[in-house]
């Protein structure tokens, strides 16, 4: 099975775009598309209208080039907390739900919840990282699982079964350089996964720097990746 993994659009038609054109380019086949999170700019912006129309355009672009689309919702595709919290409807491509096991194919399951993971079994959340302190942040690795895949960090991480998408677009929130990113080819048979990365912006890889975790960081030049790593 070969998937396409990104995450992080924050509503920019451009990036998906771009990427659309970059698969084409390399005349690349999946059977599923799998977004994990941050489709739109909702918790930025504040504007339902324009989230909501954002959303559609970018689901649309996807599912009319990839068919079978897979994603879960981040913190920037809602607005507001407790009873003033505002959510997106979607229309197109598949909203995994928290509880729940679907499938991929007929022996590929896909969930959202960690209880559910198992060594056959990916895991797709936005994001992983857990406070320990005031000061300490750990993005929470979960083992059990075929592949865990996240986003959120806007720093992608291939280390084990751990993948983390990094981002499509990163706009200029909290003092960011705007700028597009890079997605993720991963093919897996018999529950063994080679992955390769596709920049569509300045993204390079190098050796990933954690204590007990080896392998690669994707970012921009200079950057590092911004939480430590654990394993549950």
């Amino acid at each position: 099975m070969r998937l396409l993994c990104f995450s992080d659009i924050h509503g920019n038609t451009e990036a998906v775009q771009l990427l659309i054109k970059d698969v084409r380019a390399r005349r690349a086949h999946y059977d599923a598309a799998i977004i994990a999170g941050d489709l739109t700019n909702f918790s930025v912006t504040h504007d339902l209208p324009e989230s909501q129309r954002s959303l559609d355009n970018v689901l649309w672009m996807l599912t009319d080039e990839f068919d079978n689309v897979r994603y879960v919702y981040g913190n920037r595709d809602f607005d507001g907390r407790g009873k003033k919290r505002r959510s997106l409807t979607h229309y197109e491509g598949l909203l995994l739900q928290p509880g729940k096991k679907y499938y991929l194919g007929p022996k590929m399951p896909i969930t959202t919840s960690q209880e559910l993971a198992d060594r056959n079994t990916i895991l797709v959340q936005h994001s992983n990282v857990v406070s320990e302190d005031s000061y300490r942040r750990r993005s929470v690795v979960c083992r059990k699982a075929l592949l865990h895949i996240t986003g959120h960090t806007h720093t992608g991480v291939l280390s084990g079964n751990y993948l983390n998408t990094g981002f499509i677009y990163r706009d200029d929130s909290n003092g960011a350089e705007p700028m597009m990113g890079g997605y993720f080819d991963v093919h897996i048979t018999k529950r063994r996964i080679k992955t390769a990365f596709h920049p569509i912006g300045p993204i390079r890889r190098r050796t990933l720097n954690c204590s007990g975790f080896n392998g690669f960081m994707y970012s921009p030049h200079g950057y590092a990746f911004p939480v430590q790593l654990a394993v549950r």
